[in-house]
């Protein structure tokens, strides 16, 4: 007789093999064209499913996107880990963006064009996992930051990411054709010379 448990895990398998194939198609045809021009029904066909079914694991298009950046903070949560390492703060950092940047150089470069746009309104969402684990991090750690520039260290990690996205939308105008990791390197360095205390005091 078949075990119920084992029934349960199977349709939950199930459920996310189908989720997953739903994401991965739709990622891969934002590739190619914009989010307005790739329509759900072609996405379902594609991945073999209903559109009933799309909406059980997505409310809309613009859901799969908010799913890869869910998925791309979580990532994140390693750098808790590090933190506990015992890494100085400006290495720390600077490895934290460089992943980052990282990320989003690592993705297909239509796709990057089509996220990073106005429209995109998860990049001001709130409370965040990529931004808290680093503000989390700095905060535990009671970094300073020079009044100068910023009111505290939560205000220089949304600096860091202000630049980070102006850098990759720069890299994005032309086409990926300069080595974007060197750059926004450079920029986080400024920023970070400039408003840590302890660096400026060295």
């Amino acid at each position: 007789m078949e075990n119920v448990s084992d029934k349960l895990n199977s349709r939950q398998l199930q459920s996310l093999e189908t989720k997953n194939r739903i994401y991965e198609v739709a990622l891969r045809k934002f590739t190619e064209k914009s989010l307005d021009e790739v329509t759900i029904a072609s996405i379902c066909k594609e991945a073999g499913v209903s559109v009933g079914s799309f909406y059980n694991y997505f409310d809309s298009k613009e859901a799969i996107i908010y799913e890869n950046f869910r998925r791309a903070d979580m990532d994140f949560t390693r750098f808790e880990q590090v933190d506990q390492e015992g890494q100085e703060t400006l290495p720390l950092i600077l490895d934290y963006m460089d992943y980052y940047i990282s990320f989003v150089s690592a993705q297909d470069l239509n796709f990057i064009k089509h996220l990073y746009t106005t429209s995109n309104r998860y990049f001001v969402m709130p409370h965040r996992p990529m931004q808290e684990v680093l503000k989390t991090i700095l905060r535990r750690r009671q970094v300073k930051v020079s009044p100068e520039f910023m009111e505290s260290s939560d205000d220089l990690v949304d600096q860091l990411f202000m630049t980070a996205r102006g850098v990759i939308f720069h890299w994005c105008l032309h086409e990926g054709r300069f080595n974007i990791r060197e750059l926004a390197r450079k920029h986080f360095l400024l920023i970070l010379r400039g408003a840590l205390i302890e660096e400026k005091e060295r």
